[in-house]
């Protein structure tokens, strides 16, 4: 198996919240293009929704899509690679693969695309699919990306993606590790505390040994960096909160040693805050626990994204590369 390359470093778009704005998410895009990040990514969803309070969707429900929120930035960007983290299976396959392949044309080859399952059966069900039809129609959906459609289809569709597409599958679970390997080239891994992360790399060290492959290894975790004003200091208080509630509901999740998820060091994988130093130190442990690309996921403060960006680019990228 080849040798772990360099560590890459991405971004989550400004594309949903309240009130999203297009020039911002350009603008955004530009800067991050300029200042040395390697992605940026979209998410997915079409059902209006915030399961875990309005401060995890950036205060709001509103949702640019996703395939046409990346054309946009490809036609502002000219290097960065372009990502969607993680497309739900509620796609038409062939009319995917032909809007996959025009993303393909316009970003010229900087495109990488995340599948995955989803939760919340409103996403399918309003569209007239079967929710618990969901694994088979994301098979589908990578063998017809991968060109492999049944031929009596009769359709031939072009553009299609290029030979060199990079296919992740995201999730947390371990099913989730397993399907990576066996459909798809990289493993988005979302948000997972540390110990249940290196609970998960074990597991895919293992699939890695067994299929003689190495996966690319994706995870995204929320960040706020403090500028040291206290502008982001409620914020942050109120994050810790909820994703420590969210996480005790996690009955697969394994717990600190404390027992409980309560603080930023038991969020650990989940949480990227602090001052510049502090975030860079919590990145390098994610990257030496064997993240290959880690993307900040900035969608706590999306109102002050250019500010988190700069210094993430000239404060924290620096110590990590």
């Amino acid at each position: 198996m080849p040798d772990r390359a360099a560590p890459r470093f991405g971004l989550v778009l400004p594309h949903f919240g309240r009130d999203p704005q297009v020039s911002e998410m350009l603008e955004v895009a530009r800067l991050a293009d300029n200042a040395g990040f390697d992605s940026l990514w979209v998410r997915d969803r079409l059902a209006a929704g915030a399961p875990h309070g309005l401060l995890l969707e950036a205060g709001g429900t509103t949702f640019f899509e996703p395939l046409l929120s990346l054309a946009a930035v490809a036609a502002v960007t000219e290097r960065i690679t372009l990502g969607t983290a993680v497309l739900l299976p509620n796609r038409h396959p062939l009319r995917l693969v032909q809007e996959v392949g025009t993303l393909w044309s316009l970003a010229e080859g900087r495109l990488a695309i995340g599948l995955g399952l989803g939760v919340g059966s409103k996403n399918f069900e309003s569209l007239g699919l079967n929710y618990r039809s969901r694994i088979e129609l994301f098979e589908e959906t990578v063998k017809a990306l991968r060109g492999a459609t049944s031929p009596d289809t009769g359709v031939e569709i072009d553009p299609a993606p290029g030979e060199g597409l990079m296919l992740y599958y995201g999730g947390v679970s371990r099913a989730a590790v397993r399907r990576a390997f066996e459909h798809t080239d990289g493993w988005i891994a979302g948000r997972l505390p540390r110990d249940t992360f290196r609970a998960r790399m074990e597991l895919a060290g293992r699939f890695s040994v067994d299929t003689g492959r190495r996966l690319d290894i994706a995870s995204m975790p929320i960040t706020l960096v403090d500028a040291g004003d206290g502008r982001h200091l409620d914020t942050a208080r109120e994050a810790v909160g909820i994703l420590a509630r969210s996480a005790e509901g996690a009955s697969d999740w394994i717990k600190p040693p404390s027992g409980r998820f309560e603080t930023v060091e038991d969020l650990a994988g989940l949480l990227i805050t602090g001052s510049p130093p502090e975030c860079a130190e919590q990145a390098m442990a994610m990257v030496e626990s064997g993240v290959d690309h880690l993307i900040f996921d900035l969608r706590l403060v999306f109102d002050d994204c250019r500010r988190q960006v700069t210094m993430l680019a000239e404060e924290v990228l620096p110590a990590l590369r």
